[in-house]
């Protein structure tokens, strides 16, 4: 479907001048007007309406209390001379699958 998509045309301008301008150019009132309301209005459907009371400033402090905690746990273990380390980036693990896979290939 993604595919039959394409820059709507537009007599202003000379792009959009394939099928798939046209077509978009057609569809464009149907997905604006239905189809994207609808989607929205359902994924919206679950968002909280009305008063939810004291609830957010409860789940607040239990997000401080606990990330405080996590936090001055790593502080302190970081003083006493732990070294945290992670492993290389998506980017690098990406680079070294690209190249290990050509040279597979070669």
């Amino acid at each position: 479907i993604i595919n039959a998509f394409d820059t709507p045309w537009s007599p202003h301008d000379n792009k959009g001048q394939s099928w798939k301008s046209y077509l978009t150019f057609f569809w464009k009132p149907i997905l604006q007007y239905a189809i994207f309301p609808a989607q929205f209005a359902f994924l919206y459907s679950y968002y909280p309406t009305g008063n939810m009371g004291d609830l957010p400033s409860h789940l607040e402090k239990i997000w401080k209390t606990k990330h405080f905690d996590d936090a001055e746990k790593a502080f302190s273990e970081a003083a006493d001379g732990k070294v945290f380390s992670s492993g290389p980036s998506f980017f690098q693990n990406a680079e070294v699958e690209s190249s290990s896979k050509k040279e597979e290939g070669n």
